[in-house]
């Protein structure tokens, strides 16, 4: 692992659906470069590896970094 590796970012579905509507996130899939994706498995033992988004750094830069969204509530169906 990395020294400068940080904690992946975890957010919720619905934050992760508006990031993806405003273009800020998307699924791995849509990264073609392996070697980007390489070092995030490297660096963040605990990505999922199914999520991407832009993250502003200290000067406001937008830059890529791995993402987890978590899973969906159930919630109990009404009688």
């Amino acid at each position: 692992m990395s020294v400068n590796s940080v904690a992946v970012t975890r957010i919720s579905r619905v934050e992760y659906e508006q990031l993806v509507h405003r273009g800020r996130a998307g699924a791995v899939p849509a990264i073609k470069a392996t070697t980007v994706l390489d070092r995030w498995r490297a660096d963040h033992p605990d990505w999922r590896g199914r999520h991407w988004t832009f993250i502003a750094d200290d000067h406001g830069v937008l830059r890529l970094r791995p993402l987890n969204v978590s899973r969906a509530e159930r919630r109990p169906i009404a009688a």
